[in-house]
């Protein structure tokens, strides 16, 4: 039940070995974050925010935000800083390309 957007996200957060809880966890945060970046206020996502720094650290905030709150607990440190790291990376590189998620 997820978008196709939110599918791709999940892909990124998920782990190898996960449980159905852990999934739907995953699942969960994928959907939350997408919420979060396009349909919350205060806007993250504002138009050109990959060209400024300070929006860049508020959509990277925002990102490290729901996910900290949303994916598994039993992520460990280093999984869940890397799995931040690339989700906001390819969140930079379709909005600096103009493909998605661009204000």
């Amino acid at each position: 039940g997820l978008t196709e957007d939110e599918l791709e996200l999940f892909d990124i957060l998920k782990k190898e070995k996960m449980t159905k809880s852990e999934e739907k966890k995953v699942k969960l945060a994928a959907k939350s974050l997408l919420h979060r970046l396009l349909e919350e206020h205060p806007k993250v996502l504002i138009q050109d925010w990959h060209k400024d720094t300070q929006s860049r650290a508020r959509v990277k905030a925002a990102v490290d935000e729901v996910l900290d709150k949303t994916l598994p607990k039993t992520y460990e440190r280093n999984i869940f800083q890397n799995k931040c790291n690339n989700v906001f990376e390819l969140i930079f590189e379709y909005t600096s390309n103009g493909l998605r998620w661009a204000a």
